[in-house]
Parts: C-alpha cells; sequence; structure tokens
C-alpha cells in the first residue's frame, strides 16, 4: 500500500468530495453567474493594465478565428446548442469570453501551450453560460415549481 490510501483516508476524502459536489449543486448559478459577470471581467481588466504588451503579443500568436472559434462550434454543438436557439448568443458571448480570459491569463503567467488553456476554459464558460441561461430552471428546481412555457412547441396540444 505504499502509494495507495488507506480506508480511513479513502472515507474522509469521499467524504469531502461528496460536500464539494453538494455545495456546487447548491450554488452553481451563483458560482456560473460571478464568474462570468465578475470574475472574469475583472481579471481581464487588472491584467491587461500590467501586462499590455505580453497580452498583444499573445493575441497576435493566438487569433480568435484560429484557436477559439472553431472550439466555441464544437462546444456548442456538444452541448446540442445551435444558432436557431435563443441561449446559442449567450454561450458563443461566453466563449469568446473565455478565449480573451485566457490570452490574459495565458500572457501574464507566460504559457507556452496556450491553445490548450484556451479550449478547457472555453468548456469550462460555456458550461457556465448553460447554467445562467437556463435560470428560471433553477429558480424552479430550488422552491420545488415546475417550469411551463405556453409559447414552447413542446406544448402544443399539451392541454
Amino acid at each position: 500500500m505504499s502509494g495507495d490510501l488507506n480506508e480511513d483516508e479513502q472515507k474522509i476524502t469521499e467524504k469531502i468530495r461528496e460536500k464539494r459536489r453538494k455545495y456546487y449543486e447548491d450554488n452553481k448559478y451563483r458560482l456560473c453567474n460571478y464568474t462570468l459577470n465578475c470574475y472574469c471581467i475583472r481579471a481581464i481588466e487588472k491584467i491587461r493594465g500590467s501586462y499590455r504588451d505580453a497580452v498583444d503579443e499573445y493575441i497576435n500568436r493566438y487569433p480568435f478565428e484560429i484557436y477559439a472559434e472553431s472550439s466555441i462550434r464544437k462546444e456548442l454543438s456538444k452541448h446540442k446548442i445551435y444558432p436557431s436557439q435563443a441561449r446559442h448568443a449567450d454561450c458563443y458571448d461566453a466563449g469568446m469570453l473565455a478565449y480573451l480570459y485566457s490570452i490574459h491569463r495565458c500572457a501574464a503567467m507566460k504559457y507556452n501551450h496556450s491553445e490548450y488553456y484556451i479550449k478547457k476554459m472555453i468548456r469550462i464558460y460555456v458550461i457556465c453560460a448553460i447554467v445562467v441561461y437556463e435560470e428560471t430552471k433553477n429558480l424552479c428546481r430550488i422552491n420545488g415549481f415546475f417550469e411551463i412555457r405556453l409559447n414552447a412547441d413542446t406544448s402544443v396540444n399539451r392541454y
């Protein structure tokens, strides 16, 4: 058992994971909204103020059209989010925000493999945008209500 955790450590680790999962589930809307609308913007502004030249160099080295646009489209497609849906614009904007955040962060930290970081952050920010967009569903879940949209395609002949 040289590299393995003993039973007590495994139980403690599992309890910690369960608490973290529950905390995220209970607070995911608040956390995702904060990430997209507060944290990201402030981080970009702060880094831009300190590392303007490095950020400009990284934007030239990793242009949006090559390193982010296709990743955003793939991520949206993976989550079955299409241009005809209302949430598409919010999720696409979150992907662009993820690109900007990644570029700024990589410039500040002088990362060499920025394309992988960009893809990872796009995935995270699109998921955050999905959570934030589904605010009505979240409110219903918290309060024990059911969401009914009278103008939705699925409500035809429902009543």
